[in-house]
C-alpha cells in the first residue's frame, strides 16, 4: 500500500539546497554543473488542454528557477502513437532527465526501460504511474501525482453525502487511460458497497464528441442522476448537457480537475464539486527532482502525492484566485 510522502519536505529541499550553509558554518555555494541540464517532460495531453497548459506552467517555472534546460513533448489531442513516439524522441536526445506519464505501461515499458537501464537516464513518473507492483513496474525513481483510485474514492463519497442516487455514469473521455480507468474503478466500487447502479460510458479527448456521447445517453437512461467527469475535455461538455437537456435541473455532476469554467460552475451550483490533484505541482516537482538528483543523487523512495483534494462551494472562493492565475 502506498504511503504518502510528505509533500513539504521535497519543496523545502528544492529551494533551500541552492542556499544551504556546509560544515563549519560558512554559507558556501553549492557545486555547480560542468554543463546545464537537459531534461524532458513527455506527456499523453498538452497544451491546448486546459489541464496541461497548468503542467507546463510548472516545469517551465521550475526550469527558470532551477537554470536547466527543458524540452516539452506532448500531443495536442491524446493519441497513444503520437506520445510514444515522442517519447522515442525523448530517450534519442540521451538528455539528463525524462518526466513522463505512464499512461499505457505497456506502451512505454520498452522506450522507458531502454532509457534506464541501457542509458542510464534518470526517470521519473508524473500524473500516472505504473500501477503494478513493484517487482513488475518500470523502475523510474519516484512519482509525482494523485493517487488514481483515491481520486474517485472520494469522488463518490462526496457525492453520496450530498444525496443517494438512483443510478450513476462516469464519462471517460480517454478510453484505455490508465489513470482514468482506477478514477473509474473508484467510484465504481463505492456506489457498489452501496448498491447503486453505474455504468462507465465511453467518451473521446474532444469535448463536442463528448457531448453527443453524453446527451444520447443521458435521454435513454433518465434515471440517471449522478454524472462523473475524470477531467476538462469531459466536464465542459457535461455542463452543457445538463444545461440543454429537460430534465437536466435533476442530475447532479461531480468532476475532476480546474479551470475557471469548473470553478464557475461550482459558485453557480451547475456541479456539485471537482477534485483537485494540484497540477502545478506535477509540472514543477519532477523538475526539481531531477535536478537534486543530478547534482547530489538525492531522491525520495515514495510516492509524493499532489491530490486528491475536494474542492465545493465550502473552499471555492480560496481556490479561484490560483486557478484564474494559472497556478490550479
Amino acid at each position: 500500500m502506498k504511503r504518502i510522502y510528505v509533500l513539504l519536505l521535497a519543496v523545502l529541499l528544492m529551494m533551500a539546497l541552492p542556499f544551504a550553509a556546509f560544515a563549519g558554518g560558512a554559507a558556501e555555494e553549492p557545486p555547480e554543473p560542468d554543463e546545464e541540464f537537459n531534461f524532458y517532460m513527455v506527456t499523453h495531453g498538452g497544451a491546448a488542454d486546459p489541464f496541461w497548459a497548468v503542467v507546463i506552467r510548472g516545469a517551465e517555472d521550475a526550469a527558470e528557477r532551477f537554470g536547466v534546460n527543458l524540452t516539452y513533448l506532448g500531443p495536442e489531442v491524446a493519441d497513444i502513437g503520437e506520445f510514444v513516439n515522442m517519447l522515442e524522441t525523448a530517450v534519442d536526445a540521451r538528455p539528463d532527465g525524462i518526466a513522463v506519464t505512464i499512461t499505457d505501461p505497456d506502451a512505454v515499458e520498452e522506450p522507458l526501460r531502454r532509457a534506464i537501464e541501457e542509458y542510464d537516464i534518470p526517470v521519473v513518473a508524473l500524473n500516472v504511474p505504473d500501477e503494478r507492483e513493484r517487482g513488475e513496474r518500470i523502475p523510474y525513481l519516484s512519482y509525482v501525482g494523485a493517487d488514481e483510485y483515491q481520486v474517485g474514492v472520494q469522488a463518490a463519497r462526496r457525492m453520496l453525502e450530498e444525496f443517494t442516487p438512483q443510478a450513476g455514469v462516469v464519462l471517460i473521455h480517454e478510453p484505455g487511460h490508465s489513470g482514468l480507468e482506477r478514477r473509474a474503478q473508484g467510484i465504481s466500487d463505492v456506489f457498489g458497497e452501496e448498491g447503486i447502479a453505474i455504468e462507465r460510458l465511453s467518451g473521446r479527448p474532444d469535448a463536442a464528441e463528448n457531448y453527443e456521447v453524453l446527451e444520447a445517453y443521458l435521454i435513454a437512461n433518465e434515471n440517471v442522476d449522478a454524472v462523473f467527469t475524470l477531467g476538462p475535455q469531459g466536464a465542459h461538455p457535461s455542463l452543457a448537457v445538463l444545461a440543454d437537456l429537460p430534465h437536466g435541473d435533476g442530475i447532479r455532476l461531480g468532476a475532476v480537475d480546474l479551470t475557471d469554467e469548473m470553478i464557475s460552475a461550482i459558485d453557480d451550483g451547475r456541479m456539485l464539486f471537482t477534485i483537485e490533484q494540484q497540477q502545478y505541482l506535477q509540472g514543477y516537482l519532477p523538475i526539481g527532482l531531477l535536478t537534486l538528483y543530478n547534482l547530489y543523487g538525492l531522491i525520495p523512495h515514495d510516492d509524493i502525492l499532489t491530490g486528491p483534494a475536494i474542492v465545493d462551494l465550502n473552499n471555492v472562493d480560496i481556490v479561484r484566485a490560483m486557478v484564474e492565475a494559472g497556478y490550479r
